[in-house]
């Protein structure tokens, strides 16, 4: 569609923006609160456009639109729905949080400072984050690759490593107060971008009859909303990631931690509304694309890049400029988000609490840099191995929904201790995660679900067993 120099000049002056504007804007962060929680004075719009775009990740761009073009409208309900939802699900939480601990940083030290005899259940999600942070800049890095070499024929490999160096780069500056102002910029051209390619795709393939005709999906035969069997291998399993996600997730609750106390539930509840205008914008694509596919006027080889075959067949060549341009915005905000997540992990919970409990501000602005550096070279060595998207957001739900309920029962439930905690999350990680990585591998939905289901279930049961059988309240 493009060729290899376009796409690596439109990765370059991403990268220059991006990497210029954070120097002008932030410089280099020399405290450690700023890095880590942007002083906690962020305002209402600035946290909802940087939780909603950091939420548009790789399968909010290529998903939706994969999900349109397989598994048409039911595939695409069962992907918005609960993205839109565990925003508001989480607003609530994230008050309670904060209240719990106004002065927090992570989700692990959370769960330390709540039970001070936990150090079990304190590793296991420091475990349990690295893994699922780890998987999204795998993700994002991994969709950023796929597309560039399939608009360019860029080496993949090429484009995942361009893709980190520049995430890296402005994020080592300025850590979250970086990631939020780059945030800003980046949900302005997703949305922008968005907001007028659909528009003209949509006019151009024909109008309402084309998108109508592709709401089926590929085969035409997925237009039932209620389709039971798109419910069963990817509804529910997408609902449990989706909604379990925020809570167990280092980068929403970084935010929460990060936005003036007084403007959580507003910040997220906008942020959720923002974010649910990109996937129900680019699912069009998949809609039209499986339309024009069975009309023979496109080939879609591989569904994940359904989007940018329709946008090459219908529209001028700056509309492919465009889109990539959105995607890397998209993708490159989550691994910015991603990699300060890990760094105040890092610094907080394994620095400061295992290494040098009394290190002042500097050492411990050095150690949550460094957290960044080698975690984030490392996942994106491991990108380099291209592992499917959809995989990697399957496995990311099995990760989260270990850790949803012992988070939710240890806010609300005095019962809840730490033993519990680490006993429900430990075992729901070894059961859980090895079943789903061997049900994606043999690309059986029904087993998907019930990986899903064993995971979250085990999770609840351990949580509310040893629960019961404290004879006191917990701490």
């Amino acid at each position: 569609m493009l060729s290899q120099i376009e796409g690596l000049i439109i990765l370059a002056v991403f990268g220059i923006a991006m990497i210029g504007l954070t120097w002008i804007k932030t410089h280099t962060e020399r405290h450690a609160d700023g890095f880590l929680v942007a002083d906690r004075k962020v305002g209402i719009w600035q946290g909802s456009f940087s939780i909603a775009v950091t939420w548009v990740w790789a399968p909010a761009i290529f998903v939706c639109s994969l999900q349109a073009y397989n598994l048409g409208l039911p595939g695409v309900f069962w992907f918005i729905a609960p993205n839109i939802a565990c925003f508001f699900l989480f607003a609530f939480l994230a008050i309670r949080l904060r209240n719990v601990m106004p002065k927090g940083y992570t989700i692990p030290e959370y769960v330390a400072e709540k039970y001070k005899n936990g150090k079990a259940g304190h590793i296991i999600f420091i475990i349990g984050n690295f893994l699922y942070l780890g998987s999204a800049i795998v993700a994002n890095a991994n969709a950023g690759g796929i597309l560039l070499n399939a608009v360019s024929g860029i080496d993949t490999r090429t484009a995942i490593i361009g893709m980190g160096v520049i995430a890296l780069s402005y994020s080592l500056l300025s850590g979250l107060k970086a990631s939020i102002f780059t945030d800003v910029l980046q949900m302005i051209m997703v949305l922008g971008l968005a907001l007028i390619i659909v528009p003209m795709v949509f006019f151009e393939a024909g109008g309402l009859s084309v998108y109508l005709e592709g709401l089926g999906g590929a085969d035409g035969t997925h237009k039932n909303l209620f389709d039971l069997d798109v419910a069963l291998t990817f509804g529910i399993p997408a609902t449990i990631t989706l909604m379990t996600a925020p809570i167990a997730d280092q980068m929403f609750v970084q935010r929460a931690f990060a936005v003036k106390k007084e403007n959580i539930k507003p910040t997220f509840m906008y942020g959720g509304l923002l974010f649910g205008l990109v996937p129900i914008a680019l699912s069009a694509l998949g809609f039209i694309g499986a339309t024009l596919a069975a009309q023979g006027h496109i080939t879609v080889d591989n569904p994940e890049m359904v989007a940018p075959v329709v946008i090459n067949h219908l529209l001028p060549r700056a509309a492919l400029y465009a889109f990539v341009l959105m995607a890397f915005a998209g993708l490159c905000s989550t691994l910015d988000s991603a990699l300060c997540a890990m760094s105040s992990i890092g610094g907080i919970d394994i620095y400061k609490r295992y290494i040098a409990p009394e290190a002042g501000d500097k050492k411990l602005l050095m150690a949550s840099r460094m957290t960044m550096l080698t975690v984030g070279v490392l996942s994106i060595l491991i990108a380099l191995t291209n592992p499917k998207i959809l995989w990697v957001f399957m496995l990311n739900g099995v990760i989260t929904a270990t850790m949803f309920f012992p988070i939710v029962l240890s806010l609300y439930w005095k019962r809840m201790n730490g033993k519990g905690l680490a006993f429900a999350v430990g075992s729901a990680l070894l059961i859980g995660l090895p079943f789903s990585i061997y049900a994606n591998i043999k690309d059986d939905g029904m087993l998907v679900m019930i990986a899903s289901l064993t995971t979250i279930s085990i999770s609840l049961i351990v949580s509310v067993l040893f629960g019961l059988a404290q004879k006191k309240s917990a701490p």
